[in-house]
């Protein structure tokens, strides 16, 4: 098994004899309504009864099946409302038991190296599995697996999907199912839920309140792209011209702090329309997408923070963290590709002009 998640908190773990890595990070002020704390603990698998809360809330009966030492690692963190879980483990087990019995669960396997199956359903890496509240999961797994969940409240799922009227009946979270959406999409849900589960276990993190809830929308948003790919599209009551909405999208952004990124999620429940009308507006005005066009916005940003902080106060990863960009090379390819510069050239000449 590779180690694509494991980081150096991992390893410095590992070297230690199995001591546990723990990381608490928080934004907002501790007397604030607005406050959201994000914390991670990260801790080594050393028998299956280790991996009986394999998600936040669960009780689980664990058998091994195969022989072989058992080992991997587990992370349970919090996102203000939004819990998270992700595990790697290996070898074959039979899980059976609870996700939660009182919110709902959504799982995705992101690699395996053997067969997988949830109920009847055979399972393959990026493939999203609802698991409602109070119903018994019974699962399979062969090989090396690793899995991320997130848990969260059928009030607070309702909240993400706006505008997705088939995802917005509480119903629609009441029933079993598996969701395989298009190749492309699969792998990249996997590709980014990875990648937020490894800066969990790193702790390169946003630590400013909006930085965090962008983290957080766009993790959700990971998980449900491949449910909203998959469940038909239902047709509109209201015909909504693409130019209209693509300048209402711009409205709402600028109605917001100055610089804070704005997520898809948000601008969808904020206006009340789908991800799919979104996106044909956006491609058919501006010839590209709503993602790619707030992430433009949100360089547009960085740019403006690191050209207009003094370079002691500032820096480029950060910066990049709490405008929602997590993956630090694209991140700087993008920027070249736009400014002509690398993030660090912006902030030299800076200092370059104060000196």
């Amino acid at each position: 098994m590779s180690n694509t998640w494991r980081g150096a908190s991992a390893e410095k773990q590992d070297s230690e004899s199995g001591k546990n890595s723990d990381q608490s990070l928080s934004a907002g002020q501790a007397d604030s309504a607005d406050q959201i704390e994000l914390k991670a603990r990260t801790f080594k698998l050393h028998n299956t009864e280790d991996l009986r809360e394999a998600v936040h809330g669960a009780d689980l009966k664990v058998v091994q099946l195969a022989p072989g030492r058992f080992e991997g690692q587990l992370t349970h963190a919090q996102i203000g409302e939004l819990a998270v879980s992700a595990g790697d483990f290996g070898p074959d087990i039979r899980a059976r038991g609870v996700m939660n019995p009182q919110l709902v669960t959504i799982g995705m396997m992101l690699e395996s190296s053997g067969e997988v199956s949830q109920w009847d359903y055979d399972v393959v890496p990026g493939d999203v599995i609802v698991f409602p509240k109070s119903v018994e999961q019974e699962g399979r797994f062969t090989g090396q697996s690793r899995y991320a969940t997130i848990t969260l409240s059928e009030e607070a799922l309702a909240a993400y999907v706006t505008g997705e009227r088939a995802l917005q009946d509480r119903e629609f979270w009441t029933k079993i199912d598996r969701f395989r959406a298009s190749p492309s999409l699969r792998a990249f849900a996997s590709r980014e839920i990875a990648g937020k589960i490894s800066q969990l276990r790193t702790g390169t993190v946003p630590t400013t309140r909006a930085g965090i809830l962008y983290f957080q929308r766009s993790l959700v948003e990971a998980f449900i792209a491949g449910i909203v790919d998959e469940v038909p599209e239902e047709r509109e009551e209201q015909v909504h011209g693409g130019a209209k909405l693509v300048r209402d999208v711009e409205d709402y952004i600028d109605s917001v702090e100055i610089d804070r990124p704005v997520h898809i999620s948000e601008l969808c429940s904020a206006l009340i329309v789908s991800r799919r009308t979104l996106h044909r507006a956006f491609q058919h005005t501006l010839g590209i997408g709503p993602v790619a066009y707030l992430r433009l916005r949100r360089l547009s940003a960085v740019h403006r923070a690191l050209g207009a902080a003094a370079p002691a106060h500032v820096s480029v990863t950060r910066a990049a963290l709490d405008h929602g960009f997590t993956d630090l090379g694209r991140f700087a390819a993008f920027y070249q590709r736009i400014f002509g510069e690398v993030p660090s050239q912006t902030l030299a000449k800076v200092a370059s002009l104060g000196s």
